[in-house]
């Protein structure tokens, strides 16, 4: 680690992305690339300890699932429930219409 102060340990503008700390790791980045993230680890703090913890905990990638049909009642349910969301909307508002010269 370079610096020893906590005062600062914090991501900053110019810190690379997890991503590229991420590219870095598996050696995917080119070879200026490569060396503008090594240079700035080797100084900071924060961002030696972030690609130390996505080195040993990377991302397991997006969530598996299957979508799966609502249950028809459900689904009238919640039709009907915007509608009368709606409705009721529309009759609180009916009755307190604004003009240009009410505001």
């Amino acid at each position: 680690m370079g610096s020893r102060s906590t005062a600062a340990f914090c991501k900053l503008g110019t810190c690379p992305t997890a991503e590229t700390l991420l590219l870095y790791h598996d050696a995917a980045l080119a070879r200026e690339t490569r060396g503008e993230v090594a240079s700035h680890l080797s100084g900071c703090d924060f961002c030696d300890a972030e690609f130390y913890l996505l080195s040993k905990f990377p991302p397991a990638g997006p969530p598996q699932f299957r979508p799966v049909r609502m249950p028809w009642a459900l689904y009238r349910l919640a039709k009907e429930l915007v509608a009368a969301s709606t409705r009721a909307a529309a009759i609180v508002y009916e009755g307190d219409r604004m003009t240009l010269t009410d505001a």
